[in-house]
């Protein structure tokens, strides 16, 4: 089932590319919009247009087995992470549909060569220019307004992955973006393996959930509201929410099948769902 021939995606590759309040037994809620993400309402139909980018460090090879398994398996974790979304947004009472399929709609997927290194992240400029060279390719490259009158969509998030291998110093993350920056696409840096381990559905998930607003609840974030105070009384109430871990409840280890972590109500007020 791994072969070339099962991904037609597979392209040539372009050359290049609150205030929240919380006490140990009760929550003040944020409900004052989602104006900390790029993408609008959770609510409505949002493609994910994934990036496979290679840099001077990793890169990707449609004519590696390895590779187009990893690639599959990309495909596979965004399916459970749109499922997931959808079925997490229904409990609420919205309704949201995710468009990830990225090899039954080829066009949500993009080869891209950058000419720096994407892991070198030590300083503030090392994200600021990751940022622009993505940027400059989706500018050039994928005109996201067809993209999206063509799925009918209302959202569009940009999910850039990195073949990285154990050695990978980057963390998978999701840049702070606010109204005004230099662009409307908010880009998902996620590595294929950090902390040494393969990135698990839930991680998808938890970063497609920052571009709805949703803020990590597992560190300090003044702009939140977010204090140690608050994280002490989150891990108490909500400990298994997804933006305060990825990792199973129960076992404390990842899970590539499904996502066992929920959107609870404090998660669920940053991005407009209560």
């Amino acid at each position: 089932m791994n072969t070339y021939a099962t991904h037609s995606v597979c392209k040539t590759l372009i050359a290049l590319f609150t205030a929240l309040n919380m006490f140990t037994n009760y929550v003040s809620f944020f409900t004052g919009g989602n104006d900390r993400g790029s993408a609008g309402d959770i609510n409505g139909t949002t493609i994910v247009i994934t990036l496979f980018v290679s840099d001077v460090e990793y890169g990707w090879s449609v004519k590696n087995n390895e590779d187009i398994e990893r690639i599959d398996n990309v495909n596979e974790y965004l399916s459970i992470a749109g499922d997931y979304l959808e079925e997490q947004v229904s409990n609420y009472g919205g309704e949201a549909e995710f468009i990830t399929d990225f090899i039954t709609h080829e066009d949500l997927a993009y080869y891209v060569r950058v000419d720096r290194n994407m892991e070198n992240v030590e300083f503030e400029r090392d994200y600021d220019a990751n940022d622009e060279v993505m940027w400059s390719n989706i500018d050039e490259y994928i005109d996201v307004d067809y993209l999206k009158e063509k799925y009918q969509a209302d959202n569009a998030v940009f999910l850039a992955v990195f073949n990285t291998d154990v050695n990978n110093p980057a963390i998978t993350c999701t840049r702070n973006w606010y109204p005004g920056m230099e662009s409307d696409n908010e880009i998902v840096f996620l590595y294929y393996i950090d902390y040494g381990m393969v990135n698990p559905p839930a991680v998808y998930a938890h970063e497609i959930l920052h571009t709805f607003s949703a803020p990590d609840l597992y560190t300090t974030n003044p702009e939140f509201g977010i204090t140690q105070g608050t994280i002490i009384g989150i891990q108490n109430k909500y400990p298994n929410d997804i933006m305060l871990t990825c990792s199973d409840l129960r076992t404390g280890d990842y899970v590539y099948d499904r996502i066992t972590n929920e959107i609870t109500e404090i998660t669920a007020s940053y991005i407009g769902l209560i």
